[in-house]
């Protein structure tokens, strides 16, 4: 699995997982790179791993193999990564000794929304171009190097695969394996998002043994990037309390 890496090697280890088409989603929160070691992987579908076809099962396996060899780590997760979060959480605790879970999408899902799927592909659509990517990245702090990079990367995208995002099959259902987990979590959504993702982050917290959660004033579904000093304090905070 392909992975970049910031921070100190022999420091304590994050894996940082990124939201859907952006691998970069962190670039403002790599500054905490200089108390911990992190590891960025690239989930399949996107970034460096274009070439495959997402599955939330294939995405996690891959993701707890990376892990394994140097658990109990920490985690973050955003949108699409903190999903992913959430199951490998639920499914194998004890790779982690605490997690920071932000917007993720977890209720809702007997019916997919027909708006949410085609508002996804329509994105997908746009960043096939390559000009949109560039003035994205731009606006977003990204290099010349990593423009490019997310450009090339967006052309293998897959229709499939954002399709498998939205209807990904990770929820938060009733006497789930999520239920009681001994992981300390912080579940954050703005107060911005949508209902869904609000809800999301409270029912973690009624159902998680350690998890407690916030929900950020003025957010929206952008807080790694609008807010990134905030939760590169947050984050560091929370995986140093005692």
């Amino acid at each position: 699995m392909y992975y970049e890496e910031f921070g100190k090697r022999d420091a304590p280890v994050v894996v940082m997982l990124h939201g859907a088409f952006f691998t970069d989603t962190y670039r403002g929160e790599y500054a905490l790179g200089q108390r911990y070691h992190l590891i960025v992987p690239h989930i399949r579908g996107f970034g460096k791993a274009a070439d495959e076809i997402f599955t939330a099962d294939a995405a996690t396996e891959e993701i707890k193999s990376l892990i394994r060899p140097c658990a109990p780590v920490f985690l973050v997760g955003f949108s699409l990564g903190a999903q992913l979060a959430f199951k490998l959480l639920a499914e194998e605790p004890a790779l982690f000794q605490k997690a920071v879970v932000v917007s993720p999408w977890l209720v809702d899902k007997d019916e997919i929304p027909e708006k949410m799927m085609r508002g996804n592909l329509k994105m997908l659509a746009q960043l096939k171009n390559r000009m949109v990517c560039q003035m994205i990245g731009f606006a977003s702090g990204m290099p010349k190097e990593k423009r490019g990079e997310l450009a090339e990367a967006m052309q293998r995208v897959s229709e499939q695969t954002v399709r498998n995002c939205v209807d990904n099959g990770i929820a938060l259902r009733e006497n789930g394996p999520f239920d009681g987990c001994p992981v300390s979590v912080l579940a954050l959504a703005g107060e911005k998002e949508s209902e869904a993702v609000r809800r999301s982050v409270q029912a973690m917290a009624a159902k998680g043994a350690a998890c407690r959660c916030e929900i950020w004033p003025r957010a929206k579904h952008n807080i790694p990037m609008a807010f990134a000093k905030k939760l590169t304090q947050t984050i560091d905070a929370f995986f140093r309390e005692t």
